[in-house]
């Protein structure tokens, strides 16, 4: 069983003192440095264990779970240890998803997925049967399959399998458990002023709003309006799948408050502002004809985070490496 160990705590003071063209790159590199320890710790954990077949890792949203899943596949087959990476976003149902009382879409839920079909793919593996992995498409919810991700097992092959639900029990019954090994993610540590202004949770909404602005055409109100979707989901599977892990990884690079922050910060305003003069896009996180689930509350929750991030010193994302798990987020 996995625990979640001591919270890192960092103050606004750490992030000042570390200001400067020598000491920050010199502060960046030894929190990536911490990341790739604990990649590389499991990664020789489960190179030693040659009967080890299947990686399970999950990990809430915004965690890092997609970097993490590269880092490590990329390091078990430098290392001669075939390894295939599987997400589990692919396995998404094509069925249409349900919706809350204020229309938003659940895509969390673990219902959400054809886990009979991933796990029949996972048990052919296990039995030395070629497997055709399936892509998902997000726009039109459509699933199609692609020569180029035939698996064709050989021995000692290593199977990576990364989603928001990957240590589901539903996922891996019926596979033999010495087999396998799983995995838990997630950012875990706070930033403290006078008294805690950030805490763990918040760092994940900003992570996830800054992608999904960069990356996927929202706002940033969007995203925040979404959230209560996304902690319900996590408050029921959290605790069992961290019990559930061996191994806990804590995805907090403590450098990231002087650039994740302030890029959501501005996003933030920008919603805010947008509001304001009468021109906010509609939310894309909602069914069609409800513009947002709960406008009111997630103006609250953007202003709140503004006050908080309007503290923290702003470092330019030049500064993160190409291979750090914060490019997922920027």
């Amino acid at each position: 069983m996995a625990e979640l160990g001591k919270i890192k705590l960092i103050t606004i003071g750490d992030l000042e003192r570390k200001l400067g063209s020598r000491k920050f790159p010199q502060f960046v590199e030894e929190c990536e440095q911490g990341f790739r320890s604990q990649v590389s710790e499991i990664a020789k954990y489960v190179l030693a264990h040659h009967e080890i077949s299947f990686v399970f890792l999950s990990g809430p949203t915004s965690s890092g779970k997609t970097t993490f899943s590269t880092h490590f596949t990329k390091s078990l087959n430098e290392s001669g240890r075939r390894t295939h990476l599987i997400s589990m976003d692919d396995y998404y149902s094509l069925g249409v998803p349900r919706y809350d009382q204020e229309g938003r879409p659940d895509y969390e839920s673990i219902d959400t997925l054809d886990l009979d079909m991933l796990h029949g793919d996972l048990k052919a593996l296990e039995s030395m049967h070629e497997v055709n992995i399936p892509t998902f498409d997000f726009k039109t919810r459509a699933r199609f399959f692609e020569e180029s991700k035939i698996i064709r097992p050989r021995p000692g092959d290593t199977y990576m399998i990364e989603g928001l639900h990957g240590l589901a029990d539903e996922l891996r019954h019926n596979l033999i458990k010495e087999r396998s090994v799983g995995i838990f993610i997630m950012p875990y540590a706070s930033l403290l002023a006078d008294n805690r202004i950030l805490d763990h949770n918040d760092m994940r909404v900003l992570r996830r709003l800054s992608r999904d602005v960069f990356h996927r055409g929202a706002t940033a109100l969007s995203t925040i309006d979404y959230w209560p979707m996304i902690a319900k989901a996590e408050n029921e599977f959290v605790p069992g799948y961290l019990e559930a892990a061996d191994f806990y990884v804590n995805s907090a690079l403590e450098y990231e408050y002087s650039v994740i922050v302030p890029k959501a910060r501005e996003q933030l305003k920008i919603s805010i502002n947008q509001y304001m003069e009468g021109e906010l896009p509609p939310s894309n996180n909602v069914k069609e004809g409800v513009f947002y689930a709960d406008l009111n509350t997630a103006i609250k929750s953007a202003k709140r985070l503004i006050r908080a991030c309007n503290k923290i010193p702003r470092v330019d994302p030049i500064v993160v490496p190409k291979d750090s798990i914060l490019q997922e987020f920027i």
